[in-house]
């Protein structure tokens, strides 16, 4: 009697085991977001936030759901490197240089600007 009340106990731990191990859904604060967005019910987000353990505000909404702009972030980029690069020291090889000087003077002149150096 005592080993079949100790395997059934072992089998129901074992069988909730399972069962928890097969709940493994991923709760994001970029779900939330998208949920609020698209106009879910209050009691659908309410249980969303504490499955996700806390309830993201709306500019952490507004972060997660725009676009950010890579154009701004390449210029952003471009115009520290011409900082830099108007007080240093930076010299072009001999190979480049002669690359340059064989181009037409509009072709050079595109380069240079692509390059921010004019």
């Amino acid at each position: 009697m005592k080993v079949l009340s100790t395997m059934l106990s072992l089998t129901m731990l074992f069988s909730v085991n399972a069962m928890a191990s097969n709940n493994t859904y991923v709760y994001s604060n970029f779900e939330y977001c998208q949920l609020q967005t698209q106009g879910a019910a209050a009691s659908q987000l309410d249980a969303y936030a504490r499955k996700l353990g806390f309830m993201p505000n709306q500019h952490d909404c507004r972060a997660l759901l725009q676009p950010s702009n890579t154009r701004n972030d390449q210029q952003a980029v471009s115009a520290q490197l011409r900082n830099l690069q108007r007080g240093s020291v930076i010299r072009i090889t001999k190979k480049t240089e002669q690359k340059l000087a064989a181009l037409s003077a509009d072709e050079r002149a595109e380069v240079l600007k692509r390059f921010g150096l004019r």
